[in-house]
């Protein structure tokens, strides 16, 4: 049996994963920066995307990054998020490029990048209406006129992000914009910019569909490659693999039990009120595995023998409630029941000290 609660992290699906996707795109000119930041930069899972062609890695946190470094990463690898002012000498030590788009913070990675006889490469971020990071378009003029004379840092491309904070999917129209806004901040630096990156996994179904605008030649993603599915939608993206990522936990309980509570009932401790159901007697079983390990939401049980269906009622911080329905002899104290997971549950799960990771190579 696996240590449980765990995570059994199958890298060669991941590797395969990262090949079907990576050359999905390379057929629109496309290049792939593999995102390791759902799984807190793990350097395994980091090689694995490597060794499928991912020409960079990508993460939001340096401390993912400074990991990546430490286990002997030396491919590029890109930050993500915004670089904080407390951390730019990290970023300019550990990173190969940061997106950015505050003037203030490009203008302390160029002393820093000085002070170290370097240049910082940047992305400059453009926000085309997801309204979370970048500069909108109309002020793109405003903001390269104050970072133009930085010596210390070389801004070799413009990007955007969708679909993550407002929901707001790539189009035809939010792509030219990030095109034609990158044209404008070329003649306002004066140089060619090589990278256009026009965002995350959720712009696989454009390249599915050819719609992709030519010139955009980077995304990052990696939702896609960690779960093979499509973010928009949830379906499998064909030739790819759905469980790279399994979670596992044991039963610590298994007794019928009353669908219905007890007594008078209020909001629990999450403020939720509980299941509100027709009165049933159905085997329940508890997992030990909770909230602070991963959302009981974000978990799929895989377990179906003997006709028996699995279906996750709620959770604590430290229970997991599964019905089993109206009988069960194949499941008991000390059984292990194995999990899928969405990117949230993937995301928690990597991050929680309490799920064992062990990898499948």
């Amino acid at each position: 049996m696996t240590a449980n609660p765990g995570l059994l992290i199958d890298l060669q699906k991941i590797t395969a994963n990262t090949r079907v996707i990576v050359q999905k795109c390379a057929s629109h000119g496309i290049n792939v920066a593999a995102v390791t930041k759902a799984v807190c930069g793990d350097p395994k899972v980091g090689r694995a995307m490597l060794e499928g062609g991912a020409a960079a890695l990508a993460d939001a946190r340096i401390q993912n990054i400074k990991r990546l470094r430490q286990a002997g990463v030396t491919e590029p690898v890109m930050l993500l998020r915004s670089p904080m002012l407390s951390e730019i000498e990290d970023v300019v030590k550990y990173s190969s490029l940061s997106l950015n788009s505050e003037p203030e913070v490009m203008d302390r990675l160029s002393e820093c990048a000085l002070d170290y006889a370097t240049r910082h490469e940047v992305i400059i971020m453009i926000d085309v209406g997801e309204i979370r990071e970048g500069i909108l378009p109309a002020d793109i003029f405003k903001t390269a006129e104050q970072i133009k004379a930085l010596k210390g840092i070389r801004v070799i491309g413009a990007g955007t992000n969708l679909a993550c904070y407002s929901g707001v999917r790539p189009t035809p129209k939010n792509m030219n914009l990030l095109l034609e806004t990158a044209r404008e901040l070329e003649g306002i630096l004066g140089c060619n910019l090589r990278i256009i990156s026009g965002g995350n996994s959720s712009g696989l179904e454009m390249i599915n569909k050819g719609s992709v605008p030519q010139g955009i030649n980077q995304f990052r993603i990696g939702e896609s490659i960690l779960l093979g599915r499509y973010i928009s939608n949830g379906e499998p993206i064909g030739g790819t693999n759905q469980d790279a990522f399994i979670l596992t936990a044991e039963l610590i309980e298994m007794k019928e039990k009353p669908s219905l509570p007890m007594g008078e009932v209020g909001k629990n401790v999450f403020g939720e009120y509980a299941e509100n159901n027709e009165l049933q007697l159905h085997y329940r079983g508890i997992a030990a595995l909770g909230r602070q390990d991963v959302p009981p939401d974000s978990i799929l049980p895989l377990g179906l023998r003997n006709n028996i269906h699995i279906d996750v009622i709620g959770a604590t911080s430290d229970h997991t409630v599964l019905d089993f329905g109206e009988e069960t002899r194949t499941f008991g104290v000390g059984s292990e029941i194995r999990f899928n997971l969405d990117y949230p549950g993937l995301l928690a799960a990597m991050t929680s000290p309490y799920v064992k990771k062990k990898y499948l190579e």
